[in-house]
């Protein structure tokens, strides 16, 4: 199935649902991610899913604010620096 295929799939899909919004392949997996992260508060299991190696694209990747995980972020990658 190529890429064309599925965004072409989606788009249809989107408007038999009669969602107004631009939806891609892309939003779709924005919106899971975010919603993992919602229901789970495991940062690192998103993580996980998406394939992301570096834990700060995961953060952007799902539109979060969380203090505690911001906080744990900049120890991990002060501790990085350091090495």
């Amino acid at each position: 199935m190529g890429h064309r295929y599925v965004q072409r799939m989606v788009k249809r899909y989107a408007a038999k649902a009669e969602i107004d919004k631009d939806v891609s392949p892309h939003t779709l997996r924005h919106t899971f991610a975010t919603d993992l992260y919602r229901e789970t508060s495991k940062i690192r299991l998103v993580q996980k899913v998406l394939g992301h190696s570096d834990l700060s694209t995961t953060m952007i990747y799902t539109h979060i604010h969380d203090p505690e995980v911001e906080r744990e972020l900049k120890s991990f990658h002060q501790e990085a620096i350091a090495v």
